[in-house]
């Protein structure tokens, strides 16, 4: 089949043309395997250095491919060139939408760089973003992933994070305070209550032991009962979740062993004194019918 408008120079052209593309990927593919495998041994002896590493290796690499792809179209095409300066030149509106279009890609590539480089969080880090929980998964140059406490995915651009407060659980020290509060019965043994409460966090196998910690103290007197409080250490936000559970339960069953009440709200009657009065009478009554 003969196509009397495609001419052999242009054959040629098109063909170089999808050369140079295989040509580009096929090297961005293997410049970001070196990459990888070069950042790694650096990565082992940095650790630190994991997100701005991956934000360099992700930007070497589109830069290879969009200066392989300009390089391929205007060695194969040399006219494009001027034709393409002529669409800008002339297109002066469309040029405007373009680059309004373009603006937020460019912010989140720019706020990612910004972040890989002043490291308000890491890749791997405990973060908590907009009261979730989770962990900094991968930072990409227009995105970054975050894995939530429960398996989701939270994709977030780059300039967002960049805008956002965010709270790091693992920056200088990952190490966090866990307070667990207790409501006992005024009628409880005080002092035993906190004893058991101390002795279970001392006995917790993720404990930190820090100065005087564990320890438990008076904080409050409420309508039901007197509030204790725990505080104890964990070493990092996820252990102190499940200590937490731990130790709730571990502080319940213990109390049960010792007769230690956690109270429910209690409401107290105070009749006034002509309702006790009439109430008084009609017991008088009851009585006096039942003994005859």
């Amino acid at each position: 089949m003969e196509f009397p408008f495609l001419t052999n120079e242009m054959l040629c052209s098109l063909l170089g043309f999808l050369a140079g593309i295989t040509i580009t990927f096929v090297v961005s593919y293997y410049l970001n395997e070196i990459l990888k495998k070069s950042f790694s041994s650096m990565i082992l002896s940095q650790p630190k250095f994991i997100t701005t590493f991956t934000i360099m290796r992700r930007l070497a690499v589109l830069c290879a491919i969009i200066i392989g792809v300009m390089a391929t179209t205007f060695t194969a095409f040399p006219e494009s060139l001027g034709i393409i300066t002529s669409v800008f030149v002339a297109a002066g509106f469309a040029s405007i939408v373009v680059g309004l279009a373009a603006q937020s890609s460019l912010s989140n590539i720019i706020s990612g760089v910004i972040n890989s480089v002043s490291q308000p969080f890491r890749i791997g880090d405990a973060v908590m973003f907009r009261n979730e929980f989770c962990y900094v998964e991968d930072m990409r140059l227009i995105h970054t992933i975050m894995k939530t406490w429960d398996n989701r995915r939270l994709v977030v651009p780059n300039s967002i994070l960049q805008n956002e407060a965010i709270i790091n659980y693992s920056m200088k020290d990952p190490s966090v305070l866990v307070p667990i509060s207790v409501q006992v019965s005024y009628e409880s043994d005080i002092p035993r209550a906190m004893q058991i409460m101390t002795e279970a966090a001392r006995t917790h196998y993720d404990c930190m032991p820090s100065g005087d910690l564990p320890n438990t103290v008076v904080m409050a007197f409420q309508n039901s009962g007197i509030l204790l409080r725990l505080l104890t250490m964990a070493k990092d936000q996820s252990t102190a979740f499940d200590m937490t559970r731990d130790l709730l339960l571990n502080i319940k069953m213990k109390f049960d062993e010792d007769g230690i009440e956690i109270p429910y709200p209690r409401q107290q009657i105070v009749l006034g004194r002509e309702l006790s009065d009439k109430l008084a009478w009609l017991e008088d009554m009851w009585r006096s019918f039942s003994m005859n």
